[in-house]
């Protein structure tokens, strides 16, 4: 049974948050205007694009400059996150186009319709339990048919011969990234106790089950991936 507390966004896991992910996840710097890219091509210059876990307000920061008939809706359960958020937006002075929701995806209402969705390091926190599925099937029931859905998440067969060496190699990446000793200790003390790792297949099985259909898989990096899917 994984931890729900070992990734307290609104604790100390929130404070550490932003200078953990440039060093640890590969690409992260730039998978986010790859994502841009190819939701431009996607839905053109004006849309309403769904932002779920905002976090420290990434992609607003990449998307909002580069595609002005954007309008955002961005949610995330931590307080701690869309705090950040907003002071994100009030630094690109987009408040408005920019609408913050404390909370999840599932309690927002089912109007609008969004012609995007981003689903950005989120999944791999949830359990295999029906939650991954849940929170999948209440995006895509937000985005119009024909819409996009980016998803980017950490994701693996622990029981494949491939997962302990790619997690050891993971392990090295984040030496060589300079994120070491007790910080690098105490994430993996985290992974170990929080991330409900599912292989790319399952990942496939539940987006298909919420009507998202594989466009194709776009990033890949160790142990991360990130696919884009179409709204059937």
């Amino acid at each position: 049974m994984k931890d729900a507390q070992a990734f307290n966004f609104d604790g100390d896991y929130g404070e550490i948050y932003e200078d953990l992910v440039h060093k640890v996840i590969p690409g992260y710097d730039t998978l986010f205007p790859a994502t841009l890219a190819l939701l431009m091509e996607r839905i053109g210059a004006h849309a309403r694009v769904l932002v779920v876990g905002c976090g420290t307000g990434r992609e607003l920061a990449v998307f909002a400059p580069n595609a002005p008939g954007w309008r955002f809706t961005c949610v995330d359960p931590s307080m701690e996150m869309i705090q950040l958020t907003s002071q994100k937006v009030k630094q690109l002075g987009v408040q408005d186009r920019a609408i913050l929701v404390h909370g999840f995806a599932h309690d927002l209402p089912a109007e609008p319709v969004f012609d995007a969705a981003t689903i950005i390091n989120v999944m791999h926190f949830l359990r295999d339990d029906g939650a991954k599925d849940q929170l999948v099937q209440s995006v895509s029931g937000r985005v119009r048919h024909g819409g996009a859905v980016a998803l980017f998440d950490l994701h693996g067969d622990r029981e494949a011969p491939y997962f302990d060496f790619f997690y050891k190699a993971w392990k090295r990446y984040m030496t060589i990234r300079g994120y070491e000793g007790e910080k690098k200790e105490s994430l993996l003390k985290r992974l170990a106790a929080g991330i409900a790792y599912v292989p790319e297949e399952r990942i496939l099985e539940i987006c298909e089950g919420a009507d998202l259909c594989l466009v194709r898989r776009y990033w890949s990096g160790l142990l991360y991936g990130g696919w884009l899917f179409e709204r059937q």
